[in-house]
């Protein structure tokens, strides 16, 4: 369960989009990419489904619903190639990461920009080299700003889609060799654009 700050916690909206130009070695991925996403203040995660016919540009379009601790700094967002391996029941990950980026929560929160504004943001993926793998796309919609209660399985990490991906060590305040990066290996994401739409 995602525990909620002493101080409060706010309900965002992020939609995982889109990626563009998604690369492994330097090669355009041909099929199965999905996105694995969670926050700095928690070992829970979620993931997108599978596109199995995007290619290296896939589309997703998938909204996720996050009770996001007031103290939390970043939401991360790992995009992985699925192989047939990874699904045959064998107990290592052959899931191929193509690359991941940390978004900024003062990124979409803050400013000048309404409560409730809606934000485009997209972000260069980065293997543990720092090779720019692609891009990934999304939005993000601060929805409300809740007092603290006691965490139930409402929260969105209970009822958001995951995948089995076998071998997954989520990473908790800071990137875990889970993401294929040494810890503070992972340097924070800079917008490639962005765009905000009341």
């Amino acid at each position: 369960m995602l525990e909620k700050s002493s101080s409060g916690y706010r309900t965002i909206e992020l939609t995982v989009l889109s990626g563009e130009d998604l690369r492994i070695d330097r090669r355009l991925i041909k099929k199965n990419a999905f996105a694995i996403v969670q926050t700095d203040t928690s070992f829970d995660y979620c993931t997108t489904k599978v596109d199995e016919s995007g290619g290296s540009h896939p589309s997703w379009n998938e909204k996720l619903v996050i009770e996001l601790p007031m103290h939390a700094r970043f939401i991360t967002v790992q995009v992985q190639c699925k192989s047939k391996s990874s699904s045959s029941g064998n107990n290592n990950n052959h899931n191929k990461i193509v690359g991941f980026a940390r978004i900024p929560v003062s990124d979409f929160i803050g400013g000048y920009a309404p409560e409730n504004y809606l934000h485009f943001l997209s972000y260069r993926l980065r293997n543990a080299k720092g090779d720019k793998n692609g891009i990934i796309n999304v939005s993000v919609r601060s929805l409300k700003v809740a007092a603290d209660q006691h965490a139930s399985s409402s929260n969105y990490l209970s009822k958001a889609p995951r995948l089995n991906v076998q071998g997954y060590v989520p990473a908790y305040s800071g990137f875990a060799s889970g993401f294929g990066a040494p810890v503070g290996g992972v340097v924070t994401g800079v917008p490639v654009w962005c765009a905000n739409r009341a």
